[in-house]
């Protein structure tokens, strides 16, 4: 840390050298610092989503919408205990650009031409397609520092995402419980920067500088272009995609992260081990992104391998002690319980697998499908 004077207010604070902007926590003055010349520009270009919600709120909607979920609602309260709320004002670049792209391939007929060579059953096919967006890139080093915020593009598209960033508009304004509190979009209600819109929630510093920002977007939307031509042939030969640029600002989008877990009341508490479960929202309008739910595939499998594989005990007993009989469906119960186990621990390797392809910025498709997020 480092003691500079700010530019605006002149007043003395202390400021980490690795941002890329100083923000002043005085007068919320945003400003780039030359650490060999000493020079201070001011940047304009920096502004804010209010946070409209308080940790209570932020519970009491994590509660409604894990009763939108539970087959019985009235329990929710009984079995769900909310761990943890934490909020936090993250930076994004946004990127305002359009995309213009040319693609070519070959779709398959389909009814085979008699008579002809292979190549007959295939047809040329070309088109093109042009997207605006306000494309948001994480101006931070780590982008999995937060739960749940290095995967937030959930195209409608059933394509593959394996990029970091999002549409702006689309993605900040998805997973409503009830009709959002505020009429204007995320984009539309942003406000010069200042810590009071913030709203109590700490602020997080500004690492990545618009080059890298405006060079990530362009990589993704390149990427996301090249998946969605892909749709359109079985074999895509070629795919131009030009990106122009209309203008970049630097926005704190406000994020509560919740954890809570899952304490049966029923005899499913002595098969089933408490873990820490996550949900992320957005702090304006109240919307869920992402959330894990309790009970996963998985966890339904180890239950129900434990679950047969003492009922296989029971009727290997029962066998032992009464009819033979019992020990053919001793037997069954061994071979479910014995699959199950097998499935369960295959299963359990797939989140780790996916989080290591997150760290090292992609995954696999089997991955990708097992480590989907289900979203009310």
């Amino acid at each position: 840390m480092h003691e500079l004077a700010c530019p605006t207010c002149g007043t003395s604070a202390q400021y980490d050298f690795k941002n890329y902007l100083m923000i002043c926590p005085f007068c919320s003055e945003t400003f780039k610092h030359n650490v060999e010349t000493g020079e201070k520009d001011p940047f304009l270009d920096h502004y804010i989503i209010p946070n409209t919600m308080a940790p209570k709120a932020v519970k009491d909607m994590t509660l409604e919408w894990l009763k939108r979920l539970h087959h019985n609602p009235k329990m929710v309260d009984k079995e769900y205990v909310v761990a943890s709320v934490e909020g936090v004002s993250v930076p994004f670049w946004v990127i305002s650009l359009e995309a213009h792209s040319d693609w070519s391939g070959l779709a398959q007929r389909r009814t085979r031409i008699q008579d002809h060579g292979n190549g007959s059953d295939f047809l040329n096919e070309n088109g093109k397609f042009r997207r605006t967006y306000r494309w948001g890139i994480n101006a931070r080093n780590n982008i999995c520092e937060l739960w749940g915020i290095a995967r937030m593009h959930e195209p409608k598209e059933k394509i593959l995402v394996n990029w970091d960033g999002f549409p702006l508009d689309s993605t900040f304004s998805r997973g409503h419980i009830e009709k959002p509190q505020a009429d204007r979009s995320a984009y539309d209600a942003k406000e010069a920067f200042e810590f009071k819109f913030a709203n109590g929630l700490p602020i997080s510093g500004v690492e990545v500088d618009e080059e890298s920002a405006i060079r990530r977007a362009s990589q993704h939307v390149d990427q996301y272009h090249h998946q969605i031509a892909s749709q359109y042939v079985d074999f895509l030969i070629e795919c131009r995609t030009e990106i122009e640029i209309a203008g970049i600002q630097l926005i704190h989008l406000p994020f509560w992260h919740v954890t809570y877990y899952y304490r049966p009341q029923t005899a499913l508490r002595h098969f089933y081990k408490p873990a820490l479960k996550h949900v992320l929202i957005e702090g304006y309008s109240s919307g869920v992104l992402h959330g894990e739910l309790a009970l996963t595939r998985t966890d339904k499998v180890g239950v129900n391998a434990i679950v047969t594989g003492v009922a296989a005990l029971v009727m290997f007993l029962l066998g032992a002690a009464w009819h033979p009989a019992f020990f053919l469906v001793a037997a069954f119960a061994g071979i479910i319980s014995a699959a199950s186990l097998y499935l369960s621990a295959v299963k359990s390797k797939l989140p780790t697998m996916a989080q290591s392809a997150v760290n090292s910025g992609g995954r696999s498709e089997g991955v990708a499908e097992a480590s989907r997020v289900e979203v009310a």
